[in-house]
């Protein structure tokens, strides 16, 4: 897909979050051990202390004495963190994690940072079967002023009948799935309002893509590159040139 779109650097990117996971077929060689002898590897670039993170799964429940859907959060296990202000590194038997914070350190800096932990952590476990690759941007888009017209910023805009509803939409939560045609990937594109910006339009958009299937270690900078270029796509393909010069773009 090379060549697609241009590659735009923002001066003042909205990325809150980046995240590349890797995921193992299996965790055969997964014991007490692993996490200290990672920490061992990599202390030097995320030097704060480890610690244990639970990992919470939403689950949908419907029974015949609750009229309305339940959900509850329940934890299914847990990861070790690794840090370095915001760098983290998170390991767990079948999964790595790699976290980016705000402020985002650019595409070549993670890259570079997710390719480091895979040996890492394969170093420890050995080169186990990758058995797909996320990779993950949520973005906090802060528009001027509290009232806004979407669609100056927006190629995609939020609307109900004027008929039966007030004028003024206040929040929303839209969230779809897609999956390629071309390749055996898939993206989720989840957008929201932001009420947690006080006095502002705000706005959260979420881009997780995943590419399953086997997938070996020599190929991983690839796929890892395949699927950057894939989210700028689908993010450039979301907004207006008015809401770039809110980035600051710069060609």
């Amino acid at each position: 897909m090379g060549g697609d779109a241009p590659r735009r650097i923002y001066r003042n990117p909205p990325i809150v979050e980046a995240v590349c996971t890797f995921s193992f077929a299996s965790d055969s060689h997964w014991n007490v051990t692993v996490p200290g002898r990672f920490y061992e590897i990599v202390r030097d670039s995320y030097p704060e202390e480890p610690e244990e993170r639970s990992v919470m799964q939403a689950n949908f429940n419907i029974g015949q004495d609750a009229p309305v859907e339940q959900v509850s959060l329940g934890a299914v296990g847990s990861r070790v963190a690794f840090r370095n202000k915001s760098q983290i590194l998170t390991i767990a038997p079948r999964n790595l994690g790699i976290h980016a914070l705000a402020p985002y350190e650019g595409w070549d800096v993670f890259r570079k940072r997710c390719l480091e932990a895979l040996n890492a952590y394969t170093s420890v476990i050995g080169e186990a079967e990758i058995s797909g690759i996320g990779l993950r941007y949520v973005n906090r888009i802060i528009l001027p002023g509290a009232t806004v017209n979407l669609s100056e910023y927006f190629t995609i805009v939020q609307g109900l009948p004027v008929n039966g509803f007030p004028g003024k939409l206040t929040t929303f939560f839209d969230r779809m799935e897609v999956s390629y045609e071309d390749v055996p990937a898939s993206i989720a594109f989840t957008w929201a309002s932001d009420d947690k910006v006080a006095d502002r339009a705000a706005f959260i958009m979420d881009f997780d893509l995943k590419w399953r299937g086997d997938i070996g270690h020599s190929d991983v900078p690839s796929f890892l590159d395949e699927l950057r270029e894939r989210e700028r796509i689908a993010f450039e393909s979301l907004i207006q040139d008015k809401l770039r010069g809110v980035f600051d773009a710069s060609d």
